[in-house]
């Protein structure tokens, strides 16, 4: 059955949609309180919510925030918590919906420098990353400009503080953070054989423990792969 997608402030989100996402995430995630889902999601705006036959089965949040970068500003969207159930893996119907969203914020502001910032606790979410861009770093082929390397260190530290380690663009975990529950993105020598998902362990070896890799990707028609720009 086909997925719904819809997009809802944070604020006008429902108790019972509120109570399916925060069970999602417990059942998918160690270490998911309901107080520290209730703070993450309302320093939030968005949710992308996936309903099956009318029951939140995926979720992402977003918040758009501004960062003065080289004497400019560029906007910077930031997925949280972000979560599909594994009956509906392989879908597509959330990253099409998270594309929409950026699509209307540069129909909003034509010009707009927009990028998008992303933490991977696994591969599955890192993965999303060569779906949709031909340049995103930090990649296992890819040569950011000095300027990007810098944006990238400067977004994430401004965001996550000294728990960003910008050798290794790798945000450490805290005692009692997040980390996913076994079976739910765990690698084995068939999974290593895409450059990508070896690229990820290679850089996040603790991801198995929620440390997570920090990574940042411009959003413009020109750095979206022609499949992505089709299905938007």
């Amino acid at each position: 059955m086909k997925l719904e997608s819809q997009i809802v402030a944070v604020n006008e989100l429902s108790t019972e949609e509120v109570e399916q996402m925060c069970r999602l995430m417990q059942a998918h995630y160690e270490g998911v309180t309901e107080d520290q889902f209730a703070a993450d999601l309302k320093a939030k705006q968005w949710a992308i919510l996936l309903r099956d036959q009318g029951c939140v089965c995926g979720f992402s949040t977003q918040v758009l925030f501004d960062h003065v970068f080289q004497g400019g500003v560029v906007k910077v969207l930031f997925s949280g918590d972000t979560i599909i159930d594994k009956c509906h893996w392989g879908s597509i119907a959330l990253p099409v919906a998270w594309g929409r969203l950026m699509l209307s914020l540069l129909a909003a502001q034509p010009g707009l420098d927009l990028y998008w910032l992303l933490t991977s606790k696994g591969y599955k979410t890192y993965r999303f990353l060569p779906v949709f861009f031909h340049q995103f770093q930090p990649c296992y082929n890819g040569t950011p400009t000095a300027r990007d390397k810098e944006l990238l260190r400067s977004v994430a530290v401004q965001r996550f503080g000294n728990r960003y380690d910008p050798i290794s663009s790798v945000l450490r975990a805290e005692p009692g953070n997040q980390r996913l529950r076994e079976g739910v993105a765990e690698l084995d020598s068939r999974r290593l054989r895409d450059p990508h998902v070896a690229f990820f362990q290679q850089r996040n070896p603790g991801h198995a423990l929620g440390d997570e890799l920090v990574c940042l990707a411009r959003f413009h028609p020109d750095n979206l792969n022609p499949y992505i720009r089709r299905q938007l």
